[in-house]
């Protein structure tokens, strides 16, 4: 299922991206600001046992700021519904920005419509991002 964040979910959302991002992850403040600037566009996936294990937010015109599943639920089709839910609530247009060497995340936005469609140099400070588009 997926709803909006609750401040309950914040304990869950620091350790799913601490084990997803490691060396450079988002902290609790972080969170706390985009829920509070955003609360429709912070998005978290339960499962049907009430697990916490993914997230998304992204600003309202689409733009994916982070996305997150929890290791032991990936390849589970829990990113994909997550952004299937943005795709949707923008019309069919999003933007994310991938490091240039990460192959899993360029090739799972290929394969849900997202299209290479420029290079932001020097955007993770030591690596170029590529800005990939859907719609």
């Amino acid at each position: 299922m997926i709803r909006r964040f609750k401040r309950t979910d914040l304990d869950a959302i620091v350790q799913i991206e601490t084990e997803s991002f490691p060396q450079a992850p988002y902290d609790r403040l972080t969170f706390l600001h985009f829920a509070r600037t955003y609360p429709d566009q912070f998005l978290v996936y339960v499962t049907g046992s009430g697990r916490l294990v993914g997230y998304i937010i992204f600003y309202p015109h689409g733009h994916i700021v982070s996305l997150a599943v929890h290791p032991a639920y990936r390849r589970g089709g829990i990113g994909t519904e997550l952004v299937a839910e943005v795709v949707k609530r923008t019309d069919g247009s999003a933007l994310v920005e991938v490091r240039r060497s990460n192959k899993v995340a360029r090739q799972f936005y290929a394969q849900l419509g997202f299209k290479i469609r420029g290079v932001i140099h020097a955007y993770y400070g030591d690596e170029d991002a590529l800005v990939m588009v859907h719609g």
